[in-house]
């Protein structure tokens, strides 16, 4: 059975319960920076894997812009009876020189088990933002 992600997202805060139970507070997809260099002061990369039951994986989380690889970091897991197990990254500090699309890509080998990317903008040319109410 190939490895592959059920759940992959960045959020504000995320926690395992005891029982295995994963709890995920504030996905987002984008972030607007005031003046580059900046970035997040404190976030979390989580994900859930689905491969085969009770087995050992080493994989490797890597932070992507175009074909740079700007950081990357190993993860030990070993999947539950149901062949699955949930993944929580702390992310501290984390910097971006400019704006562009980010992808926190999980691979297990040279196999891409699954990806998210987080958008970076220049909040100061961002428009404004108009909603429109259903009529």
């Amino acid at each position: 059975m190939k490895l592959k992600t059920e759940i992959i997202a960045l959020c504000e805060y995320a926690s395992i319960s005891r029982e295995g139970k994963l709890s995920i507070d504030g996905v987002f997809d984008e972030l607007r920076v005031e003046k580059f260099p900046g970035g997040i002061a404190r976030a979390f990369f989580v994900a859930t894997i689905n491969g085969k039951p009770e087995t050992s994986y080493k994989l490797v989380m890597k932070l992507e812009h175009g074909k740079e690889v700007r950081s990357t970091s190993n993860i030990d897991a070993f999947t539950s009876p149901n062949g699955k197990n949930n993944i929580v990254t702390e992310i501290v500090g984390m910097g971006f020189e400019k704006p562009g699309d980010y992808r926190f890509v999980i691979y297990d080998g040279k196999d891409e088990v699954g990806s998210t990317v987080l958008k970076v903008i220049d909040a100061n040319q961002t428009q404004e933002i108009r909603y429109k109410l259903p009529n």
